[in-house]
């Protein structure tokens, strides 16, 4: 398994044990009154009547934290994906002018669109400017060694949803994969559709409502996103089996 999608399936399988304690809690918190010696004395027993008389004022608050989490995860997985394939192509290149397509005019494209950037750059990338320039100025015609700037290709990367997707693997001459992940078999059984077609389309769909709540929530937008227990639980079980599918059609 790659790397960065052993590290999305690690975190995922985080937020499930996470679920789980959650459940678990609310389910036990009502009960423990029965189970419970109040004769008893010490730091527990007070812990526990704490427990009791404890109110979360909305758990969907806490899913919504959960969609938020699992949704950076699968950003950040898209991110390190296309580092992880423009690494591998440079590295398969006997020189600069041996890269695959126009990844070359694009590395250029997309390395002055970072340092143009540079101006207010994001807080959660990376980017050590004069590596940056260094790699860029190896990027010549003829023999020697080069190194693509593969922060460069995962900036350009906006946000999981669709449209954000196909633009970023644009740029590594990736595209029509919807087909081919709505041909996997788990994410069909998921979401119930039949045929790759209808099957890629309706990932395409709930990976944008996802999106969508994402955006709602971490930004505070116009109309409350009420997350259930069963929808963070579905949309966990979506972003695995579609991670894993994108994963075999890029690699």
């Amino acid at each position: 398994m790659p790397k960065p999608l052993q590290e999305l399936q690690t975190e995922i399988e985080a937020l499930r044990a996470d679920l789980e304690f959650i459940r678990l809690a609310s389910q036990l918190r009502p009960r423990i009154g029965k189970v419970l010696q109040w004769q008893a004395q010490g730091e527990e027993t007070d812990l526990a009547k704490r427990f009791i008389n404890s109110r979360p004022s909305n758990i969907e608050t806490v899913y919504g934290s959960h969609l938020v989490r699992l949704l950076a995860s699968l950003e950040r997985y898209m991110r390190n994906t296309i580092a992880q394939i423009v690494d591998q192509r440079a590295a398969n290149a006997a020189d600069y002018d041996t890269l695959d397509g126009a990844l070359g005019h694009r590395n250029r494209v997309l390395t002055g669109r970072l340092l143009s950037a540079l101006d207010a750059p994001r807080d959660y990338l990376n980017v050590n400017v004069e590596e940056l320039i260094q790699n860029l100025a190896s990027c010549t015609h003829g023999p020697g060694t080069f190194k693509l700037n593969a922060v460069a290709f995962s900036s350009a990367l906006g946000g999981v949803s669709p449209s954000s997707l196909e633009k970023a693997f644009e740029n590594l001459a990736i595209s029509e994969w919807w087909d081919r992940v709505g041909a996997d078999r788990k994410i069909a059984e998921l979401l119930g559709t039949k045929g790759p077609r209808a099957t890629g389309d309706r990932a395409k769909e709930r990976l944008k409502e996802l999106a969508r709540w994402r955006n709602q929530i971490a930004h505070g937008g116009d109309g409350e996103i009420v997350i259930s227990e069963s929808e963070i639980a579905d949309a966990i079980d979506f972003v695995s089996a579609f991670s894993t599918a994108f994963d075999m059609v890029v690699h």
